[in-house]
């Protein structure tokens, strides 16, 4: 099977579920050091994912405003497993997300002790990672056992819904160059969270967690998906 057509059968479950095990076993066998350094993880990945959008929208010749980082999102729930509302468009922008894909995959395969990790770090530091003088506020966390994720954006400026809208369709216009499957940000994910591990915790103890991972996402979700992963990790993920 080539690229396409295994890319095909990534989505949200399987980024979440090797997120999810990759803490596991990082924290099962280093404790708090281990802990730490998902954290790290988390972060390099979201900032690595900011720094890209970034990138991008400054060859285009667009200033990396808070509107602008909204356009330039690389991820689409192409699926609909998730469902979110505009609370406000303006004086202040502002989402709930009241399902998601994320916290649905964590739950099915008991890992939302570990997913609690990746909705603490991962929203804000995308943001950062696109522009540090941007800010996301987070005022609810659904893994955390919130009532929704609610999202207020700090500085997004929409006139009204019909200025909105003009946003979504410059985000549509961006899609073939700007979006990434879900094998790609897998790819990525599985990436930053490994180096973080290589340099906080050792080769040794890093490749270990990383195989445990990988030989239970393989149990789970079979070896064509294992060698798709393991392959599109060994990319440079800050080339646009």
């Amino acid at each position: 099977m080539n690229r396409a057509e295994i890319a095909k059968e990534f989505y949200i479950e399987d980024h979440a579920v090797i997120y999810g095990l990759l803490v596991k076993y990082a924290t099962q066998m280093c404790g708090d050091s281990g802990m730490d350094s998902s954290v790290k993880g988390t972060i390099l990945y979201a900032k690595e994912r900011g720094l890209r959008m970034a990138m991008r929208a400054s060859a285009d010749g667009e200033e990396l405003t808070p509107n602008n980082y909204i356009a330039y999102g690389e991820w689409v729930d192409s699926k609909k497993l998730g469902k979110a509302e505009i609370k406000s468009v303006t004086p202040e922008y502002r989402t709930n997300s009241l399902v998601c894909g994320w916290c649905d995959a964590w739950k099915k395969y008991d890992l939302m002790e570990y997913g609690k990790v990746y909705c603490t770090w991962i929203d804000k530091n995308l943001v950062k990672g696109f522009n540090p003088d941007n800010e996301l506020e987070i005022d609810s966390i659904l893994s955390h056992g919130g009532p929704c994720c609610a999202f207020y954006w700090v500085g997004a400026k929409f006139n009204d819904m019909e200025d909105l809208k003009k946003n979504r369709e410059k985000k549509a216009a961006l899609a073939d160059r700007v979006l990434k499957d879900f094998l790609y940000h897998t790819g990525h994910l599985l990436s930053a969270m490994c180096r973080q591990y290589y340099v906080d915790l050792g080769l040794v103890k890093g490749e270990a967690i990383a195989r445990k991972a990988l030989k239970e996402y393989c149990e789970t979700f079979g070896s064509a998906k294992l060698e798709a992963l393991v392959e599109e990790a060994k990319q440079d993920f800050l080339k646009v």
